[in-house]
């Protein structure tokens, strides 16, 4: 029994042993996290394998309709006589493929404004509009890769990782538009022999417009279709192996190549790459530090140690960066007719 004088305790926690519980859930979060960022990160990486493979199945219905490949960007055509001045400008493949991704109205609206197939297309109607394309502003899913940092939309001016301050993007006419994480394989070290490159350089070949499936004669299982590149580079040379400190101010450069699926705004290295010696898998240079990448022509991705591709069998495969530079440089081309040995 309890007198009318005897003082009831409270039971509760004291302050030591709560913060003993904090420091408990600290260390298990810090525990945690690495494995939480990592399922994280596998989730994303299926998320864009899976973009490429729906890029890669509309590519096929692609030729199934047409009897061959669209160009990377649909540019000036020499055999036609069409000015130099637009062969790097003009709709990409992504473009092309709208109506095969189930983006049939946004095919339809920008070949409203400007005609597909029309050389300068992008800068011919930024010079007369000073503005995007309409539609061409559209930021679409199966285009991004959910790893990526870059911004949705080209912006007027950017940090690229590693710098501080903001820098001009260099293309004008490309501001505005959607940004891709995907580029066509435009070459490899024996030149532009890659699965799609810009109407300028596909015509040379044969006087056709586009690859045919029978052109690939390496095997469309052995060559590289589409891959990763998340990156723009700087217009100067001067970050080209810089090595520190960082951040660094790169101000006196601009900002060049943005990736946008709306195709060639001014510079071909928007819609594709190449896999050349001197173009490795992300550019010998890491997420934070792209400052310092050695060219405009790479495959990028945010994964950890590489990027995915598709291949013209529709398969995608993760390459890692350091794949033997002739292993990479075959697979870019369609005929070099060389043994790969093995990459996978």
């Amino acid at each position: 029994m309890q007198g009318p004088f005897m003082i009831q305790r409270k039971v509760g926690f004291t302050l030591v042993e709560l913060l003993v519980v904090i420091a408990i859930i600290g260390v298990l979060v810090g525990l945690l996290l690495p494995a939480v960022q990592q399922a994280r990160e596998a989730a994303r990486r299926m998320s864009c394998q899976n973009n490429l493979k729906q890029i890669g199945l509309a590519l096929h219905n692609y030729n199934d309709t047409y009897g061959r490949l669209p160009c990377a960007i649909w540019s000036a055509n020499p055999a036609k006589g069409e000015p130099s001045s637009f062969d790097d400008d003009g709709y990409g493949w992504m473009v092309s493929i709208l109506p095969f991704v189930e983006q049939g109205a946004l095919y339809d609206m920008l070949d409203t404004s400007v005609k597909t197939g029309t050389p300068g297309a992008v800068e011919t109607y930024y010079t007369n509009n000073s503005r995007p394309i309409p539609g061409g502003e559209t930021v679409l899913s199966m285009y991004r890769c959910p790893s990526s940092a870059l911004p949705e939309i080209v912006p007027a001016t950017y940090s690229i990782p590693g710098t501080t301050g903001g820098m001009t993007t260099n293309h004008s006419q490309s501001v505005g538009y959607a940004v891709t994480d995907y580029k066509a394989a435009g070459g490899s070290c024996y030149g532009d022999d890659g699965a799609m490159h810009k109407l300028w350089e596909n015509v040379n070949d044969n006087g056709s417009i586009g690859r045919r499936f029978a052109e690939v004669t390496d095997g469309l299982t052995n060559t590289i279709f589409a891959g990763e590149s998340s990156y723009v580079s700087p217009t100067a040379s001067t970050w080209q192996g810089y090595t520190g400190p960082f951040p660094v101010d790169a101000t006196s450069a601009k900002v060049d190549d943005w990736p946008v699926w709306i195709g060639g705004a001014g510079t071909d290295e928007g819609a594709r790459i190449n896999g050349r010696t001197n173009s490795p898998i992300n550019c010998r240079c890491s997420a934070s530090k792209m400052i310092t990448a050695i060219n405009d022509d790479c495959a990028f991705s945010y994964h950890p140690g590489g990027a995915q591709f598709l291949f013209g069998d529709g398969s995608v495969h993760f390459l890692t960066e350091n794949l033997s530079s002739d292993v990479y440089c075959n697979l870019h081309s369609i005929r070099d007719g060389q043994v790969l040995g093995n990459w996978n």
